[in-house]
């Protein structure tokens, strides 16, 4: 059998005019492997990259990461029935 992890792509938007404001979004697509996020990712933000170079001049950056493991879905959702929510 084999294991797929899924994987998630955020990309992260600053602007040189407002330090410490960041803009993170992820789009509705999960990859089967790193590298095809990563090379997904990089593509999505150097082109949003180059769509603000002459309006708004934000910066992207892209990151991958794994969905989380079955098992730190289950003990949120037990964490949240103890705290009464």
């Amino acid at each position: 059998m084999i294991e797929i992890v899924p994987v998630m792509l955020f990309i992260l938007g600053s602007h040189p005019d407002r330090p410490g404001k960041l803009d993170l979004q992820r789009p509705e697509v999960v990859f089967t492997s790193m590298d095809d996020c990563e090379e997904a990712g990089a593509k999505i933000a150097e082109r949003m990259v180059q769509a603000a170079s002459d309006k708004s001049g934000a910066n992207y950056e892209h990151r991958c990461m794994a969905v989380p493991s079955a098992e730190e879905f289950e003990a949120a959702f037990k964490q949240l029935e103890k705290s009464g929510q």
